[in-house]
């Protein structure tokens, strides 16, 4: 044997190594397609996954543009209504590509739009010269251009049959123009990422239709809770004023002759006003739980309304001066605001020695109304009990004072369904501060 004996020559055609070569890469690439796109079940971060794996090793820049009902977890509809940019990638950035949450309605005559309406990859080798994509938007098409970006392939993203959006690979200065071998790829990239957007958006709608499912179980076992509440509210504390109405209506039965009818019926009115009140009382308790619904809201100037409540209120022992503020508004119903305003202020005047005083300015991000009596004040102690149902203090401020024990519940049911707070601290002049606070209408804050 000869030195040159023990080799094997292979000889063949010219370009069999780089097609070779271009085979392994494209191999590669869709190794790591399989296990780097699908990691969640996030339909924006599976697109966002497909833009990274081909940048730069396929492409230059990836946009991934999806249908708005893909987006929220339900079927894919009609391409009419566009389709919105969920990932985009690229070697660089400040490109005039549409941008992230871009909404775009490409013409049938563009690569994407032709790729929807045939359901096949569309090229555009040289984009300088593909009319039907500069038509788009011409100048932004002129600076996509001038920014080296030269070529394009469009893949209709689809799943199970129907079209979920769109892909547009970009090439730029630095990378052959794409040809039509690279649609296959293209189009096999496209197809995984497409299985697992698929999956994450039905992950969505079920996720979405299993939370609603709990909410509105959440929202009957309240209804129930609020049902059960009011009967044992009801019945308990209905049952005194009834019990002294019907003992004084049987002692006038037994004794007509002794009895004052005058003083009777100012007795029984009096029992009765108190127990409409309580009802009254029960029947807003039982409304109130849930949130107002949007429609029923309104923006609600609390320094008018503190104006003209305390207006209308003509027999009160302190009349309330007023410190307000104006503009300062929430989103809220303006008759339940009324409701915690009069509650308030009923409050106020039966604890009061001298002064009540009512306040609204803005506090942060909250608009604030508040009253302040100089009565003898609310312990520490003591300041979550007294908006309980009936709750009634052991000091001189639970001695009564003709309430139903359900004004200050109310009030703070009112402040929470408009996502708000109610409670109570010191005043400055001893007594008690109660304050209401709520979001501020977010176009006057």
């Amino acid at each position: 044997m000869t030195g040159t004996e023990g080799w094997l020559l292979a000889v063949g055609e010219p370009g069999v190594g780089r097609l070779a070569l271009r085979a392994r890469e494209r191999l590669s690439l869709l190794c790591d397609a399989g296990s780097r796109i699908g990691t969640t079940l996030e339909v924006t971060r599976t697109a966002e996954e497909l833009a990274q794996v081909a940048v730069p090793r396929f492409a230059d820049y990836v946009a991934v543009d999806l249908t708005e009902c893909v987006l929220r977890g339900d079927e894919p509809g009609s391409m009419d209504a566009g389709q919105r940019r969920v990932a985009l990638a690229g070697i660089s950035e400040g490109t005039a590509l549409h941008q992230l949450g871009s909404l775009i309605h490409p013409l049938p005559s563009t690569p994407q739009g032709r790729s929807l309406a045939t359901e096949q990859p569309v090229l555009g080798p040289v984009l300088s010269t593909t009319f039907g994509w500069l038509a788009q938007d011409p100048e932004r098409c002129r600076k996509i251009c001038e920014q080296g970006i030269h070529s394009l392939i469009a893949v209709p993203m689809r799943a199970r049959g129907v079209t979920l959006g769109v892909v547009s690979f970009y090439r730029a200065t630095g990378k052959d123009a794409f040809e039509e071998d690279d649609l296959a790829l293209a189009e096999e990239l496209v197809g995984r990422a497409a299985v697992c957007v698929d999956n994450a958006r039905r992950y969505t709608r079920e996720h979405a239709i299993s939370a609603e499912l709990e909410r509105v179980t959440a929202s009957l076992q309240q209804a129930l809770d609020r049902q059960r509440c009011f009967t044992t509210d009801a019945s308990h504390e209905l049952r005194t004023p009834l019990a002294g109405l019907r003992v004084k209506l049987e002692e006038a039965q037994l004794h007509p002759d002794e009895t004052d009818l005058a003083d009777l019926v100012e007795h029984t009115l009096g029992d009765v006003d108190r127990l409409q009140a309580i009802i009254s009382d029960l029947l807003m308790l039982a409304r109130i739980g849930a949130a107002p619904p949007p429609a029923a809201l309104e923006p609600v100037d609390l320094a008018v309304l503190a104006e003209a409540g305390t207006a209308r209120r003509t027999g009160d022992p302190h009349p309330a001066r007023l410190d307000l503020t104006a503009g300062v508004t929430a989103d809220a119903v303006p008759e339940q605001i009324r409701r915690v305003l009069d509650n308030l202020l009923d409050n106020a005047q039966r604890h009061a020695a001298r002064d009540v005083v009512v306040t609204v300015r803005r506090a942060g991000d909250m608009a604030e109304l508040s009253v302040t009596d100089d009565g003898p004040g609310v312990p520490p102690a003591e300041r979550e009990h007294i908006f309980q149902r009936f709750a009634r203090l052991d000091t001189a401020r639970s001695r009564d004072r003709g309430g139903t024990g359900l004004g200050l519940a109310v009030a703070r049911d009112i402040a929470h369904a408009h996502h708000g707070t109610l409670h109570v601290e010191d005043a400055s002049s001893g007594g008690a501060r109660f304050v209401l606070r709520l979001p501020l209408n977010p176009r006057t804050a």
